[in-house]
């Protein structure tokens, strides 16, 4: 999957298997919700850990165990999407994941908490790209391209932030959310991998703070970020 600002896609569709996708996915200049920076947020200054967690690109993953609050860099290889999943099974008290300069984490939560990303989606950023991991405790972050997302079928449930790659040919997905509580919300964002010609759509962004039941159009197969704390169930539509 190529990133390559507002530009048409150029893949063909993916077969309806659990071989491998290389399609090219074309994101949409836009960013995904976030709730204005509070002070706090503008005002915490990084980590003074810092660590490597060596290339990340296709076929090229990285995995990196850590302690304590760090800054984690890595080296892009390639117009990619970074995926970037953070295990801190093992830490106490509040976790965050973000990058520096969001107004918003990517995720936050108390531990034990996991939680999945999709990050750096914009072509001509530099290859030198950092997470800021906000932790007390044991974890492990790994990233890898989000071409070697292993494709899944069906339909989906889960709870909590999550990427996937939805291998199935459809013209849109379902979506249901449950909140897991009165601060959760639901983000979603989806990127098409099929050549669908310059009238049809090349990512959706959604989201909710209050349960809902919507499908929205998009061919597939494609990528589908999710961000939220709450449980969710996605089916693909015919």
């Amino acid at each position: 999957m190529t990133l390559c600002g507002a530009c048409a896609p150029t893949a063909a569709p993916a077969e309806k298997s659990k071989e491998p996708v290389a399609a090219q996915v074309t994101p949409t200049a836009t960013p995904s919700p976030a709730p204005s920076p509070t002070p706090s947020d503008a005002e915490e200054p990084l980590p003074d850990q810092q660590l490597h967690a060596g290339v990340v690109g296709d076929g090229v993953p990285a995995t990196l165990g850590g302690t304590g609050p760090a800054v984690v860099g890595f080296t892009r290889q390639g117009d990619i999407a970074v995926v970037v999943d953070l295990d801190c099974s093992a830490c106490q008290g509040p976790v965050e994941v973000t990058q520096p300069d969001r107004s918003s984490p990517w995720g936050e939560g108390v531990a034990p908490f996991r939680g999945a990303y999709l990050v750096d989606i914009f072509k001509d950023t530099a290859p030198e790209q950092v997470v800021v991991v906000r932790a007390e405790g044991s974890w492990t972050v790994t990233l890898q391209s989000w071409n070697d997302l292993a494709p899944v079928t069906g339909a989906q449930q889960g709870t909590g932030s999550t990427v996937l790659f939805l291998g199935d040919t459809a013209s849109g997905i379902q979506v249901t959310y449950t909140p897991a509580g009165p601060d959760d919300r639901f983000s979603g964002r989806a990127f098409s991998a099929v050549e669908v010609g310059p009238t049809g759509p090349e990512s959706v962004l959604f989201g909710d703070d209050a349960a809902f039941t919507e499908t929205y159009e998009l061919a597939f197969p494609g990528v589908l970020a999710i961000t939220t704390d709450g449980t969710w169930a996605v089916t693909p539509v015919p």
